[in-house]
């Protein structure tokens, strides 16, 4: 597969790159179809694309399987909007951003101070907390946790 060449933004990156990095922490989103995991991480590829690589939408548009620019538009705007709102969304791109940050290379805590990153581990693990007791209280969540949620061990 040829790779793509480079364009100016903040940082110097392809969209290879800005693919592989965002695949690494939400699947990757470069395959047919509108499957809800593959969506966000197309999306959020594409926000990055075009705000921390610099592409234009009609470029990234093509490297995600011939989509139109207005499809990439309009997953610039849906990030833009969930950043706003979604705690956890937002430490994510900001902890994808600084993977692709050619300055950030190498060790782990000169990335990230330390009240930033119990801010984002705090607002992952409500997160994850959240979605817990959602299925469970679906009936499609069994294991330990549940049976304790059941037996009102844990609430």
């Amino acid at each position: 597969m040829r790779t793509s060449e480079h364009r100016t933004g903040l940082w110097r990156l392809s969209l290879e790159q800005i693919e592989a990095t965002v695949a690494d922490h939400l699947g990757n989103g470069r395959v047919p179809g509108n499957q809800a995991a593959a969506c966000l991480s197309r999306q959020v590829s594409m926000y990055l694309a075009k705000n921390v690589g610099g592409w234009s939408t009609t470029r990234i548009g093509r490297f995600y399987n011939g989509r139109h620019h207005t499809t990439v538009l309009h997953a610039i705007e849906k990030i833009e909007r969930l950043r706003q709102t979604d705690e956890s969304l937002d430490a994510l791109i900001e902890v994808i951003s600084d993977e692709l940050s050619p300055y950030m290379e190498g060790c782990f805590t000169a990335r990230y101070q330390l009240g930033w990153t119990t801010a984002l581990i705090d607002a992952v693990t409500d997160r994850v907390l959240q979605e817990i007791r959602r299925l469970t209280t679906e009936g499609k969540l069994e294991g330990p946790l549940a049976l304790a949620q059941r037996e009102g061990r844990v609430q």
